[in-house]
C-alpha cells in the first residue's frame, strides 16, 4: 500500500519502492526515539508522503542546476566565438588600415585612436585642417570599401554583443 501511495507521487514504481525502503530503514534506526502520536499506519503514509515531496524537491533543484550551468556553458560558448570573430574582424581592419597610404594611415589612427579633433592633428602634422578632412575622408572612402563585406558580420557582432549585454543580465 505504502508503494502504491508513493507511486501516486513519483509516477516510477522504482523510486517509489526505493523511498519506502528508505523510509522503513529510516523508521527501524529511530525505532526507540520515535513518539508516534497518531496511529503507525497514519505515521507511515505522512512519511512516506514527505519522503516523496523531499524528493521530488531533491529533482527540481538539480533541474534547476542542470539549466543554469546549460545557460552558463552556451554564454561562454557565445563569448568565445564574439571574442574570436572580433579578433578576425580587427585583424582585418588592421590589415585594410595598413594598407593606406603613410600620411593617410597616420591622420586616421591619430584620429580614431589617439581621438585627436581635426585642428589638433593638422597643428601636430603641419597640415591644414582641409588636408585632414580630405585625407580622413578618402581613408574611410577606402575602409568602407575594403570592410564592406564585413559589414554584415560587423553589424551581427554588435547585435550579438548587445543582446548579450542587454538580456544577459
Amino acid at each position: 500500500m505504502l508503494c502504491g501511495y508513493a507511486r501516486k507521487y513519483l509516477d516510477d514504481t522504482d523510486h517509489a519502492e526505493e523511498i519506502v525502503q528508505e523510509m522503513f530503514f529510516n523508521f527501524w534506526q529511530k525505532k526507540e526515539k520515535l513518539e508516534i502520536s497518531t496511529s503507525l499506519e497514519a505515521y507511515l503514509f505522512r512519511s512516506v508522503r514527505n519522503a516523496c515531496l523531499n524528493y521530488l524537491k531533491h529533482l527540481k533543484v538539480r533541474e534547476e542546476y542542470r539549466l543554469a550551468t546549460n545557460q552558463e556553458l552556451l554564454r561562454k560558448e557565445q563569448e568565445i566565438h564574439d571574442h574570436v570573430v572580433g579578433l578576425e574582424l580587427q585583424d582585418k581592419i588592421d590589415q585594410v588600415i595598413s594598407q593606406l597610404p603613410p600620411e593617410r594611415q597616420k591622420i586616421f589612427k591619430m584620429s580614431r585612436f589617439d581621438e585627436l579633433k581635426y585642428k589638433e592633428i593638422a597643428e601636430k602634422l603641419n597640415l591644414s585642417v582641409k588636408t585632414v578632412e580630405v585625407q580622413m575622408s578618402k581613408a574611410l572612402k577606402f575602409l568602407r570599401l575594403h570592410l564592406a563585406e564585413y559589414l554584415s558580420l560587423v553589424i551581427l557582432f554588435i547585435l550579438e554583443v548587445l543582446i548579450l549585454f542587454l538580456g544577459g543580465e
